[in-house]
């Protein structure tokens, strides 16, 4: 990917930038809209690239960096020598002092590599160099820098791009914190040949949904080395997919997640290496979607998991693990009807009456008089068998307590559930797009984490709902359910395939939200226009 000379090739050259070409094919107004939004960013880069020299786009972590051992490891291929000298320089600018670099040469057909690590290692003790005798791929040799590792974390930086000098400092920081954690991953942007920044990719916090739909977690991404051995390691032929593998396998096997929301890493766009990895991207593809398909298989229940490519250009995947035709579910009638359409459900039902009024106390009341694992709340009119096989499918999802359809008044969204900004208010991301409008880094289009649910048109884990409210009985009762689920480390999420018409007077959010709870940071996306006025 190259840093496009004009505002039309951005279009097409940004992440997914194609994948909305064919998106808005019959939309030509929306397809303006994101053409104009890319121009207003393409016009904003000068001040992006001023933002970042100040400093605007680091984290403030008020702990020590503490005296963790990181391994830096730089498998080395094929790349420019100028490039490679300026990764190494990368890690040898780190304001934290205990690293190690760890360079394999696997068998780079470049004579400058071998002369540029070896002065590399002679200039600096710590850091080593280590040869392949053939070229073995990038999870081949990701696995031998492994072997030879000291560091408890291993950090990863591909040959020709940057790290920030504040990366391990930072990261060192934020582990001082959260000694459980086993993964981190940071925020990043792009630099071009001419080593000017753009593209700033401020990623959402964890989400496990997220992970499912694409791979987001990889740059900057510092791994513990004992995790890493317990799922012993990148697996042979997964190259191209290998980062993606190893996430997947460390979250079933337990590893722990954490976002440092910080541009901390730079990775370098170069025509001939991304040319290489666009040719590449079928069958990268695929050995994503086999480790979908493996990490679906994991959850503990659910049918036969099925992934396809969602978005080819963006490498964005959709993976369900459908629920069984035979788990009944619990749908609360709300409005008296429901004996209406339960019978189109093709599963077992139970109707539990109700006048109406649902308060999160009411609700769990309901839940405590169920029987079935899933509660159903549907709108006013009804819910489709398609619409509750998707949102039954996200709750097979291990940690997922609610998936919730999205509201739409005609064409556009009115209302998917709110997340936190992080000055307290309360803020839905998807409101007011246009139905097929993909939204910031395509992320209106796979399934969107939320605080606060729609107030009806979801379905729920009924069991975790009622622990949610018991976990959560210091605080008020507009916030128990959430506050509940954000300390049991449960997702609630919104599906953009369930549409649902409004059915009666819209119910806007509960006040602002207690302090401890996850939240966003809204002025840097919309201070770089990434965020619509009109969708805050």
């Amino acid at each position: 990917m190259t840093l496009a000379p004009s505002p039309a090739r951005g279009l097409l050259r940004t992440r997914g930038g194609i994948a909305k070409v064919w998106t808005y094919r019959g939309s030509p107004g929306l397809l303006f809209r994101k053409a104009l939004r890319v121009w207003r960013r393409w016009r904003r880069r000068p001040g992006y690239r001023t933002l970042l020299s100040q400093g605007q786009f680091l984290p403030t972590i008020a702990s020590s960096p503490g005296e963790t051992l990181f391994t830096v490891a730089m498998p080395v291929w094929r790349v420019a020598e100028e490039h490679l000298n300026a990764a190494i320089a990368s890690v040898t600018a780190q304001s934290y002092r205990n690293w190690e670099l760890i360079a394999l040469n696997d068998a780079s057909p470049d004579p400058h590599v071998g002369r540029v690590l070896a002065e590399a290692s002679r200039s600096d003790p710590r850091i080593r160099v280590l040869t392949g005798r053939s070229n073995a791929g990038v999870g081949a040799a990701s696995n031998e820098i492994l072997r030879h590792a000291r560091g408890q974390f291993l950090a990863f930086l591909d040959h020709d791009d940057l790290l920030h000098p504040l990366a391990l400092e930072l990261v060192g920081r934020l582990l001082s914190l959260r000694p459980d954690v086993d993964w981190v991953f940071t925020d990043e942007d792009k630099v071009n040949e001419g080593g000017r920044h753009f593209e700033p990719c401020l990623k959402p916090g964890w989400s496990r949904h997220l992970l499912l739909s694409f791979n987001y977690v990889a740059h900057l991404r510092v791994i513990r080395k004992e995790m890493i051995e317990k799922v012993g390691g990148h697996r042979p032929g997964f190259d191209g997919a290998q980062d993606y593998d190893l996430a997947l396998r460390i979250l079933a096997s337990g590893g722990r997640f954490a976002h440092l929301p910080g541009i901390l890493y730079h990775w370098r766009t170069v025509r001939a290496s991304m040319a290489m990895a666009a040719n590449a991207k079928p069958a990268a593809h695929q050995r994503a979607l086999q480790a979908l398909s493996e990490h679906a298989a994991t959850f503990p229940q659910g049918s036969v998991p099925a992934a396809r490519v969602l978005l080819p250009a963006a490498s964005f995947f959709e993976v369900r693990r459908p629920c069984q035709n035979d788990v009944g579910v619990a749908v609360v009638d709300c409005f008296g009807n429901a004996r209406d359409w339960v019978a189109l459900l093709g599963r077992p039902v139970e109707i539990v009456d109700s006048d109406g009024n649902l308060p999160p106390e009411a609700l769990v009341a309901l839940a405590r008089r169920a029987v079935a694992d899933f509660l159903v709340v549907a709108p006013k009119g009804g819910l489709g068998a398609r619409a509750l096989d998707e949102l039954l499918a996200l709750l097979q999802v291990p940690g997922t307590a609610l998936a919730a359809g999205r509201w739409l008044n005609r064409d556009r969204v009115e209302a998917s559930g709110w997340v936190a900004t992080e000055r307290g208010e309360l803020w839905d991301p998807w409101r007011l797009l246009a139905k097929r409008d993909p939204g910031y880094l395509n992320l209106a289009m796979v399934p969107g984490p939320r605080l606060v649910p729609p107030p009806r048109g979801f379905a729920t884990n009924r069991r975790a709902l009622i622990e949610a409210w018991e976990r959560a009985s210091d605080v008020a009762p507009a916030w128990r359910l959430p506050t509940g689920w954000a300390r049991l480390g449960l997702e609630v999420v919104t599906a953009p395939r369930v549409d649902l018409r409004i059915g009666g007077p819209f119910a806007g959010p509960p006040g602002p939200p207690p302090p401890g709870l996850p939240s966003i940071r809204l002025s840097w996306l919309t201070e770089l226009g990434l965020v619509e006025e009109t969708s805050r």
